[in-house]
């Protein structure tokens, strides 16, 4: 009983930190990763990705004790992923063809400012 309390308490945990988090949308394309912002706060950030391209790409987030990943997304699928970011800057990226997606341009610098410091400036997608 105590199990189940436990990993109830844990997943509502989890809810709620990717229910509060920081929203970044990603369009995935032949080779280009577009976000809505270059700049965030650090905390929880929802990468929500969107795969226009013409072939299967994926995200990925690699930095400060970061190494995640979507799965493969399929031409014209979406996919989401949650993670917790401290201040720095991170490499964002399409991790398809052993990095080949990555090497043709599929990447991405983010920068994570302190979450106490000054608004995040956005920036237009390029």
């Amino acid at each position: 009983m105590h199990r189940l309390l436990f990993n109830a308490a844990l997943l509502a945990t989890a809810s709620a930190s990717a229910a509060s988090a920081q929203p970044v949308s990603v369009t995935l394309t032949e080779f280009k990763v577009r976000l809505s912002s270059d700049t965030v706060k650090a905390g929880p950030i929802t990468f929500r990705v969107k795969n226009s391209g013409k072939t299967s790409h994926s995200f990925y987030v690699l930095g400060d004790n970061v190494d995640k990943g979507t799965p493969d997304i399929a031409a014209g699928q979406e996919s989401s992923l949650t993670v917790t970011l401290k201040a720095g800057t991170y490499e964002v990226f399409c991790s398809m063809s052993e990095n080949s997606h990555k090497l043709a341009g599929m990447t991405r610098q983010l920068v994570v400012l302190p979450s106490d410091g000054p608004a995040v400036p956005r920036k237009p997608e390029r």
